[in-house]
């Protein structure tokens, strides 16, 4: 191969003094300069327009600058074909081109991406409908593009597994994706050759195939596990999770629980068309429920489990005031609610059974029905159950419902059961016969402190109109066995009428009260004149003061003249706000029984102030006005704005 490489050498110039001297005479030459019509990375080509040579030469820039030419005869036709597999991908590589004529072209093959990295995100999945590319989900880096041009999706060519065939990414879809989730899969990414196809191609405007890289398709996780409670209304779905709903043939989107607090969601919020499955006419209707995980950038929603309601049931019948009729059975649908004096109420439910159990919910008056909250109990059997009044004070409510029913599968001996909720629920209002209402409170007594001496009240309803009262006096009030000192206002004079509402309104002496003994939330007893007791309403809490403790905060000048700025370093606590008061002397020695009624304090604002003035920020309760912390910083000239 020297030897015919320093042949052309020596024999190609003189072959062009040759051709030249021909030209001269007149003799035409037929040939002109090959071209470059392509170069083809696809199939390591580089394409030459052979415009009348018979010979083609090609070298290395190297091997072109010492004269060292590979020799190959024109292929038939318009074209030859020069193979370049043989150059390293690695590296970039000139080859220059030349006809008989000895005009050469340059043609640059650029090297391989040295970089590529594909991944997946799979919380974008969603945006998505089932026909689209998975272009949006992947993120692709690469050594080889620019700024103003990228690598693309559009650019990258696939397989599945190490034995697939290449394919274009416009057939890469969602819904070929979600297929794939079924088991997981193995996806290899490179980036397709791009052809130099441009007028006078030099290899500058095509690219190299790049080398492969894997990206890994995971399985789809398992359904999630997910109960329904049917007494609260609430679904087990909590943060990491996405639901939907379907119903009346209409289906939600999904919506994300993202909220890491959340361990359940209510029916209603799921359903959100007004129903919250308290009352008839706001039932819920039959449902589908679907859970899953969603979707994060590592990973792919799961499974979706799948949860049918059906309708909630109606509680059908009414509550009735009075004794259940004789011989009454299951066929009865009737609530009936019967008082034994002032000691206990019943409970009776004809239809009532271990297969149609109900159950009763008990709110005091001062308190307010929460289904999540509420304790419920359970009826099933049709005789009557009691509650005693301790429990079923005058004026709660009693709110019945049927119970939810858990689903059984079918044995050889009993049928299947189908889950139900819990049905609406039918209330009622405890009245018992004329007896004293005692107010539902409880008193905070803090000895020493003047500002909650009117707090040392309540009030006790006697009767109701269409009823005499039973009890008009009160006979002692008990705290433990100290026996209390009190005073009383009332309406009951002379003759007593049903059509008036009598009342007795009594407040505790607070110098009796100073000579106690501590105590916390402790029941009064306290006995009317004729021995009705009440134990349980009104609850006493004897404390000494609690000193407010201290901000952090300090002064500077304000901005504008005559005015200095406080700054509270001091985290605020939920539900309380900051007020300021300005004086002429220093605030001390706050509890936080006291109430402090200033001016809105907003941080580092501008206030006016003179020097020797005394600025307290405090941090009270938003609603009580009572102290939690506070601050009192004399003000001197350094900290006005002069």
């Amino acid at each position: 191969m020297k030897v015919f490489k320093n042949m052309i050498k020596y024999v190609f110039p003189l072959g062009i003094a040759l051709v030249s001297l021909l030209n001269i005479k007149g003799d035409a030459y037929a040939a002109t300069p090959v071209t470059i019509n392509t170069v083809d990375y696809t199939n390591e080509n580089i394409i030459v327009n052979n415009n009348g040579n018979a010979r083609i030469y090609f070298a290395t820039e190297n091997d072109a600058a010492r004269n060292f030419w590979e020799l190959m005869p024109a292929d038939a036709g318009t074209i030859s074909t020069i193979d370049f597999s043989w150059v390293s991908p690695t590296a970039e590589q000139i080859i220059v081109v030349k006809g008989e004529d000895g005009v050469s072209h340059r043609v640059t093959l650029r090297e391989r991406a040295r970089k590529l990295e594909v991944s997946i995100s799979y919380d974008r999945m969603a945006a998505l409908a089932k026909t689209d590319t998975i272009a949006y989900l992947l993120n692709i880096m690469s050594s080889a593009g620019t700024g103003e041009s990228p690598i693309t999706f559009s650019d990258l060519e696939w397989r599945k597994g190490e034995n697939g065939s290449w394919q274009n990414t416009n057939l890469l879809t969602v819904a070929q994706l979600e297929k794939l989730q079924i088991k997981g899969a193995d996806l290899y990414f490179r980036i397709k050759a791009k052809d130099d196809t441009n007028v006078g191609a030099d290899g500058t405007k095509g690219r190299r195939v790049s080398k492969e890289v894997r990206l890994k398709i995971s399985k789809k996780a398992s359904p999630v596990v997910v109960g329904i409670d049917g007494e609260d209304f609430t679904a087990d779905i909590r943060y990491g999770k996405e639901y939907r709903v379907t119903h009346a043939g209409v289906t939600s989107d999904w919506v994300k629980v993202t909220d890491k607090s959340i361990r359940e969601v209510p029916l209603a919020v799921i359903l959100n068309d007004g129903s919250n499955g308290l009352i008839p006419s706001r039932r819920f209707p039959a449902m589908m429920i679907e859970i899953r995980d969603y979707a994060t950038a590592r990973a792919a929603a799961s499974k979706i489990t799948e949860i049918e309601l059906k309708a909630q049931r109606k509680l059908q019948g009414v509550i009735i005031k009075g004794e259940a009729p004789e011989g009454a059975d299951s066929s009865d649908m009737n609530i009936y609610i019967t008082y034994n004096g002032s000691a206990n109420i019943s409970i009776t439910i004809p239809s009532a059974s271990t297969d149609n159990p109900y159950q009763y919910a008990i709110v005091k008056p001062d308190d307010f029905f929460d289904v999540e909250r509420v304790t419920w109990s359970s009826i099933t059997r049709g005789s009557a159950v009691k509650v005693l009044a301790s429990r079923a004070v005058e004026g709660s409510e009693i709110f019945v419902r049927q119970k939810e029913i858990k689903s059984r599968l079918a044995t050889r001996t009993t049928p299947a059961v189908d889950y139900q909720l819990a049905s609406s629920y039918l209330k009622y209002i405890i009245e018992y016969p004329a007896v004293p209402n005692v107010e539902m409170k409880n008193i905070t007594f803090i000895k020493g402190i003047t500002e909650n001496a009117n707090e040392l009240t309540f009030n006790i309803n006697l009767n109701t109109i269409g009823k005499l009262p039973f009890e008009t006096k009160i006979r002692t009030i008990k705290l433990g066995t100290r026996e209390l000192t009190f005073s009383t206002t009332t309406n009951v004079t002379g003759s007593l009428s049903s059509t008036t509402e009598y009342f007795i309104k009594v407040t505790l002496i607070k110098d009796y009260l100073n000579d106690l003994p501590n105590s916390y939330s402790r029941a009064l007893y306290i006995t009317f004149e004729n021995g009705t007791v009440d134990k349980t309403s009104v609850k006493l809490t004897i404390q000494n003061p609690t000193p407010a403790s201290t901000l952090t905060a300090s002064a500077s000048k304000g901005v504008t003249v005559g005015t200095t700025s406080i700054r509270v370093y001091t985290t605020l606590r939920a539900g309380n706000k900051l007020v300021y008061t300005r004086t002429g002397t220093k605030v001390e020695g706050l509890h936080t029984e006291n109430a402090i009624a200033g001016t809105d304090f907003v941080d580092q604002a501008d206030i006016a102030a003179s020097a020797g003035d005394y600025i307290t920020i405090y941090e009270v309760n938003s609603t009580t006005n009572k102290v939690v912390r506070y601050k009192c910083i004399q003000i001197t000239s350094l900290y006005i704005n002069p």
